[in-house]
């Protein structure tokens, strides 16, 4: 664990965690906020910076995330980002562009850092990070001069990713679809649907499956992304009727429960099974505990991200998993 920042006081201090892949800030001693990352070909991918709900609207997280790219620039480490707090932070600071890798800068665009820009909603802005995410995973899939084994486990991670993104916005967007034209709901379904299967083709033409061999794989990838870039504009523009039609505050938990909830969903595309309603909420719940069963016998790789709890952060689950206890001089 290496110290970024330390008030001398013991009262502040920013922290990264190289094993478990996140970075803290500390007030008192006590964990108030995180921002988890990952290292991909030399750069560091920024994923979410979350405070604790008592602690915010008091500056934290620009705190550590000022902290976070003060490092990254000091060691020449550049960043893809996808967290929305940092794409704010860079915009209203842009001499810190210079830390965001521009061939993949992730959801922060170049194009409009030094722009005011129109006002954009909480749920706009998480639902660009998850769209310039998915955009990363898709470049990494499909990466030129790439073992097979590395390209199939990129692909199981962009196809569980997407699987988990389309389980958690069908659930969360449609609920809330309100006053959206019935022709666009039916179109957003409809190609929920269509991309599902999409992913289940890619699956099967990665690993082999006879039924899919007589495809090229670059036609199942222009497939693949052709559904995706209709299902982003589609969201993009159901994303943009809620933000209109509620509160900003229901709109902004709303961004909150997608990306917990996106969590919690299933790691595989399940076409057939039911969408919406209540019977839809129940097949999402229970295709959940299968994949989750059925990813650790393949030892499938699987989007994960570190929350901390009390009984993953016992010392015994430290001895299990290998990782330093908080405080261990010997580890940082």
């Amino acid at each position: 664990m290496t110290i970024l920042m330390d008030d001398h006081n013991g009262q502040i201090l920013v922290v990264e965690d190289a094993d478990l892949r996140y970075y803290e800030l500390r007030l008192d001693s006590a964990v108030v906020g995180t921002l988890d990352f990952r290292d991909v070909e030399g750069r560091r991918v920024l994923g979410l910076t979350e405070i604790r709900p008592d602690r915010r609207g008091r500056g934290l997280a620009t705190m550590l995330i000022r902290v976070v790219l003060d490092d990254l620039l000091r060691q020449g480490i550049r960043i893809s980002n996808y967290c929305p707090a940092v794409d704010r932070f860079l915009r209203t600071h842009p001499d810190y562009y210079v830390v965001v890798d521009p061939a993949r800068p992730g959801m922060t665009d170049s194009r409009t850092l030094h722009q005011a820009g129109p006002a954009e909603s909480a749920l706009d802005a998480a639902m660009r990070s998850e769209h310039a995410r998915l955009r990363d995973l898709v470049d990494e899939s499909r990466a030129g001069a790439t073992p097979l084994t590395h390209r199939r486990h990129e692909a199981d991670m962009f196809s569980a990713y997407a699987a988990q993104h389309l389980a958690a916005t069908t659930e969360l967007l449609l609920s809330h679809a309100g006053r959206s034209p019935a022709g666009d709901v039916a179109a957003y379904l409809g190609n929920i649907k269509q991309l599902e299967k999409s992913l289940r083709v890619l699956k099967g033409r990665e690993y082999g499956d006879s039924r899919y061999l007589h495809l090229g794989l670059g036609e199942v990838w222009d497939v693949v992304m052709r559904l995706l870039s209709e299902h982003e504009e589609l969201e993009s523009r159901m994303t943009a009727r809620i933000a209109d039609e509620f509160d900003q505050g229901i709109v902004k938990s709303l961004a909150e429960e997608l990306l917990l909830k996106q969590d919690k969903s299933p790691t595989r595309s399940h076409p057939s099974s039911p969408h919406v309603g209540a019977i839809g909420n129940l097949t999402r719940r229970l295709w959940r505990i299968a994949d989750s069963t059925a990813d650790d016998l393949e030892g499938r790789l699987v989007p994960a991200r570190y929350h901390r709890n009390p009984k993953r952060d016992s010392s015994f689950s430290h001895y299990l998993r290998g990782t330093p206890i908080d405080g261990d001089d010997s580890a940082t």
